[in-house]
């Protein structure tokens, strides 16, 4: 095979990277995501010279209630207070669960870390019981191609009869293989065997007191599984079917199309778990999801319309001038007694209104007032009576 390939880590971390391995330049190591499924701690870590012992009831024999592997730091550690085989440091797993790639398997990267909270789940058990824990769990794969998929399981109290059926998009059959998974106290993988590996051997195991102890025979054991190639894998159903006791350590394959991230898996609840409430897989809840995307800034609002000035007012008209009132007419003077009066001067008419009275006559007696016409009365008597003397 050629050596260039990428790497995928998706779950704990997700990364590409270039490096050597079995896979072809095309292919994408995956690093399956299983936070929906492990919910136990096997392994003792350490921070800051503070050993957290593998919790109890997840250990890797015993049905999980005894014996637990530790870190290579906690060893070291742990021989400086004379609890090693020997006082000495002996194998143990990788402070950072990275294992290289190697010509059988690429790089694989398991859930237990020095530098990880003491808290976070590394494993989970397939007890011997059915009333102790589901015997069957599910891994979700991110749907994909891939020319291999691998699993690391231990298997204590003798070997485990497991059927593992790999699940396909659009209707593809199944792919079911059954198996008989080594126990990992013995050896663990046969040599040069096609389906099981060792991914590390040559370990003792660790009691709850964090004493080291049994042989260096005891290893971590992968699966190696062939998927159809032209099918999408989508995911992977692990069934045990006798009383061994199991522990699932992660999974990790080769893909050949592109990968799109999925949810982690789901598993029966088991007794002993860390955190085992439901949401990791106590109650067999679902896998955790893959990294969510990150949320778009929400959109700038648009400034207001600029509001239109309003119309100017047209002016008022201006109001025309009110007409000049004509002046009155001038009354003509009264004529003397005895002869006729001139007639007096017409008044002028207004501009605009008014009819003026027109000036009294002399002897006229339009436009005269009583008292003009009395005068003339008693004039024209006078004037009889002058008549009237003058005769007699």
């Amino acid at each position: 095979m050629r050596t260039a390939h990428r790497v995928l880590g998706v779950g704990l971390a997700l990364s590409l990277a270039l490096s050597a391995g079995p896979a072809s330049a095309a292919d994408t190591v995956v690093q399956v995501p299983v936070d929906g499924l492990i919910d136990g701690r096997t392994v003792s870590t350490v921070a800051g010279g503070t050993i957290t012992t593998w919790s109890a009831n997840q250990g890797v024999d015993g049905d999980g209630n005894a014996d637990g592997y530790v870190t290579n730091a906690v060893e070291t550690l742990l021989a400086t207070q004379g609890k090693t085989v020997d006082k000495k440091v002996n194998k143990a797993l990788p402070d950072d669960g990275v294992f290289p790639e190697t010509t059988r398997h690429p790089q694989v990267v398991l859930h237990f870390s020095n530098t990880a909270p003491t808290t976070s789940p590394q494993t989970h058990q397939i007890y011997i019981a059915a009333s102790r824990g589901s015997q069957t769990f599910t891994i979700t794969i991110p749907p994909a191609t891939y020319s291999k998929m691998f699993l690391f399981i231990t298997a204590s109290e003798g070997a485990a009869n497991l059927t593992i059926t790999m699940n396909y998009a659009g209707g593809a059959a199944p792919t079911v293989k059954m198996l008989k998974l080594p126990d990992y106290g013995v050896g663990g993988a046969p040599a040069n065997d096609p389906v099981f590996f060792n991914l590390i051997d040559g370990m003792r195991k660790w009691t709850s007191t964090n004493q080291e102890g049994d042989g260096p025979s005891h290893t971590i054991t992968g699966i190696e599984l062939a998927p159809t190639p032209t099918a999408t894998l989508t995911s992977i159903q692990v069934q045990k079917t006798n009383g061994s006791h199991c522990v699932f350590w992660g999974a990790t394959g080769i893909a050949t199309s592109a990968v799109t991230t999925g949810t982690g898996g789901t598993g029966g609840g088991n007794d002993g778990g860390v955190a085992n409430d439901g949401a990791t897989g106590g109650t067999g809840s679902g896998g955790a999801g893959g990294t969510a995307g990150t949320t778009g800034a929400a959109g700038t609002t648009g400034a207001a319309g600029t509001t239109g000035a309003a119309g100017t007012t047209g002016a008022a008209g201006t109001t025309g001038a009110a007409g000049t009132t004509g002046a009155a007419g001038t009354t003509g003077a009264a004529g003397s007694l005895g002869s006729t009066g001139a007639a007096g001067s017409t008044g002028t008419a207004g501009s605009t209104g008014t009819k003026q009275s027109s000036g009294g006559g002399g002897c006229t007696l339009a436009g005269t007032s009583r008292g003009g016409v009395a005068w003339l009365v008693l004039a024209a008597a006078l004037a009889l009576a002058a008549r009237r003397r003058r005769a007699s």
